[in-house]
């Protein structure tokens, strides 16, 4: 990527999934998965894996605002941007402490302590002392609105939260209180204006660039003053200065860093009118920005770090230019989403990253050139017109953290989508398959692209259905997901599994939306494992040679989607105690202690479909087929398969008529049949078993897996 005249690198990453449905006892694992609801009725999707935090947005429904993410070391705050006028004095800033909530379990719900000026005030959202994850939509869009009331007047005069409401806190531990040093201790006086003599709100990140753990925080400037005791050092601080629409969206955003040295009380002033340098992208073919993060991150010298992300929408954004940092690291982050024009015959995209490293540059137009993209072919696959949403997060090869929020689009829809090729990018994605409803997040794996190549990406290709999940190429670290270790049997199933291996996690149960299942690991007569709502569990298993079945049973209904919507899966095969390890280096088989000691992969069967339904899930009347590949669990023996069978029903699985299938070799079979016409068309389900030659075996059913329209008058 070329900022002119300079070169930058750029790069992309998505974040992981939601748990499964609500109250579901989730299988412990080495990459901790933890969805948490705020207040406002968002949620953050928080992973730790290989190395790599990830924070991805769900915005409750009807949400169209941005989000800003603030991190010490390694606490993350997430919040919209419509809270920020008031946290510290109307809003407690623990209610969006992720990092606290997640240590208190705090994740469907937020306990709240309410002080009002009136003997009964309502609080939208607060049901019996609690926010929960549908109420919490009401917080939030009560809150958006009083930020677009406050805005005109610039928050000179918020007054009270929805009318009555002097405070809202945090009704747990939240947030640890921060310690300061036992250090001399100076007043830093932090006056925000725009222009001379013009106060005006800002939000302020500072941080002791010799040693964080000396002072980091996240101060507000309320009527274009804050305050700060900090011992003497040196000191970098951003200054974030919105503006907002009357929807509490906002409009634009001015930042300013600088640098100071503490040595005694002191007045410090920072003027957002110096912000002049605006924010550009040019991309090879003419886009329009839809969405613009910008991240600034700076390290302290020796040990201690602090990061700030705010999300501008499609505002505008300016900078203004900074002297280079002389003590610790600086780096600041622009992240580009842009479409093509309205009405595009082939529709497209970019997502660009943009890195100014060590201080901001007054040149702040960067120039993307064809020959530094990688083309994705994406293909999203809807059952029903929807509009759904995309998050890249974007890994710089310096980041540790990313974080996502999602760009809406209509689906079903194919769209070329470029980003910038390099060994040193790392590319995941997370798709939110409702953007009204929330539901069907699903995460995409760690990937890197090369400039000039080309790479087909399918999401949410029926049929949908339960499956083991399958390291990314490359992967040197990961936990084994059917593996036993010396008698311990371990298993956790991918709830919903696409045709290209992305997991989709069931939506919590809710009006309208059914996620229910039901998990049992059977030997001999007698049920090691048996739960509702669980995707796996571990259990002791007798050292002789047994035989073993997993049966899983999942309904999964909800206005957004109509097919994929009941599976049966059983599962068969034998197993002895496991004295050496069989899976590859790096492999965790104990989520506890992390080893691969006297692990053995399971020898599950698995299956990958590849219908020739459409993008919108259906498939005309007469002749069709699907192509399934069965295999076996990752790190285990790929056997020879002796028999496999492949039905389908017209009937919502009452009866089933077999298919004319060939044998394609290494465990590849094709199945042929004819949908039958009718004026009212219909769903039809489907049925596939396999057997390898030492008797593990697949059996697998899915009710509606996809649909045949009815005949055109």
């Amino acid at each position: 990527m070329r900022r002119t005249p300079a070169v930058l690198g750029v790069a992309a990453v998505v974040v992981t999934g939601l748990a499964p449905a609500a109250g579901a006892e989730t299988v412990t694992t080495a990459d901790t998965i933890h969805t948490v609801t705020l207040v406002t009725g968002d949620r953050v999707v928080v992973q730790d894996v290989g190395g790599r935090q990830t924070a991805t947005v769900v915005p409750r429904p009807g949400s169209s605002g941005d989000f800003v993410n603030q991190r010490i070391d390694g606490d993350l705050y997430v919040m919209p941007a419509t809270a920020l006028p008031y946290l510290g004095s109307s809003l407690d800033r623990s209610l969006f402490d992720v990092s606290a909530l997640i240590r208190d379990g705090i994740t469907d719900q937020v306990p709240v302590q309410v002080t009002a000026n009136a003997a009964t005030a309502n609080v939208p959202g607060v049901q019996d002392g609690k926010v929960t994850a549908e109420s919490g939509a009401a917080f939030g869009a009560a809150l958006a609105a009083q930020a677009g009331r406050d805005a005109k007047n610039h928050f000179a005069d918020r007054g009270p939260l929805f009318g009555t409401v002097s405070q809202v806190r945090l009704a747990a531990p939240g947030a640890p209180q921060q310690v300061h040093p036992n250090f001399p201790m100076h007043t830093v006086r932090i006056l925000t204006m725009n222009g001379a003599n013009t106060p005006v709100d800002a939000a302020l990140g500072v941080i002791n660039t010799n040693d964080g753990r000396n002072f980091n925080a996240f101060p507000y400037s309320t009527a274009g003053e804050a305050r700060v005791s900090v011992p003497a050092g040196d000191y970098g601080m951003v200054a974030w200065f919105p503006t907002f629409d009357s929807a509490g969206r906002v409009t634009s955003v001015r930042v300013v860093v600088q640098d100071i040295v503490v040595t005694s009380d002191q007045t410090v002033t920072i003027d957002g009118s110096k912000a002049t340098s605006q924010i550009t992208v040019s991309t090879p073919k003419p886009s329009n920005l839809t969405s613009e993060s910008l991240e600034y991150f700076r390290s302290a010298q020796t040990m201690g770090s602090q990061g700030y992300g705010f999300g501008v929408g499609n505002g505008t954004a300016f900078v203004a230019p900074s002297a280079p940092a002389k003590v610790g690291g600086f780096h600041f982050n622009v992240l580009t989403h842009s479409e093509s024009p309205a009405g595009t015959t082939t529709p497209y995209s970019y997502d660009l990253k943009i890195d100014n490293d060590g201080a901001l540059a007054a040149n702040q137009h960067y120039k993307v050139s064809a020959d530094q993209v990688a083309t994705l072919k994406e293909s999203y696959y809807s059952d029903k017109p929807r509009q759904e949403g995309i998050a890249r997060i974007i890994f710089l090869p310096y980041e540790v953290f990313g974080f996502g929020q999602f760009a809406p689009f209509g689906a079903p829809l194919q769209r070329t989508e470029y980003v910038l090729g390099s060994p040193d990018l790392v590319y995941s994605d997370a798709l939110l398959a409702s953007m009204t409803t929330g539901g069907g997040f699903t995460p995409g794996g760690f990937r890197n692209f090369a400039a000039n190549t080309t790479t087909p990406i399918e999401w949410l290709r029926g049929p949908l259905a339960p499956g083991l999940s399958t390291p990314p190429a490359g992967t040197t670290s990961w936990l084994c997901s059917a593996c036993r270790r010396d008698d311990t049997i371990r298993v956790t199933l991918v709830p919903v599994l696409d045709s290209n291996g992305h997991g989709l996690y069931l939506d919590p149960p809710a009006t309208g939306t059914v996620s229910t299942s039901h998990f049992q690991l059977l030997s001999g007569g007698k049920a090691l494992i048996d739960g509702k709502d669980v995707v796996g569990g571990e259990a002791t298993a007798p050292a002789a040679q047994a035989d073993y079945k997993i049966v899983y049973d999942q309904t999964r209904t909800a206005p957004w989607f109509h097919q994929s919507t009941v599976s049966h899966s059983e599962w068969t095969f034998g197993s002895a105690h496991s004295g050496a390890q069989t899976v590859p280096n790096g492999w965790l088989c104990d989520p506890i202690t992390g080893k691969a000691t006297d692990c053995s992969a399971l020898p599950m069967v698995t299956a990958s479909y590849q219908l020739k339904a459409g993008l919108d899930g259906n498939a005309p009347a007469g002749p069709d087929q699907v192509v399934v590949t069965f295999g076996h669990a990752p790190g285990g023996q790929n056997l020879p398969f002796q028999k496999a069978d492949i039905q389908v029903s017209f009937d919502g699985g009452a009866t089933w008529t077999p298919t004319f299938l060939a044998d394609l070799g290494g465990g590849r079979y094709r199945a042929q049949w004819t949908n039958p016409a009718s004026t009212t068309g219909g769903d039809v389900s489907l049925r596939v078993s396999a057997t390898d030659v030492a008797g593990n075996s697949l059996t697998q059913s899915v009710t509606s897996a996809f649909s045949v329209p009815g005949a055109q008058s």
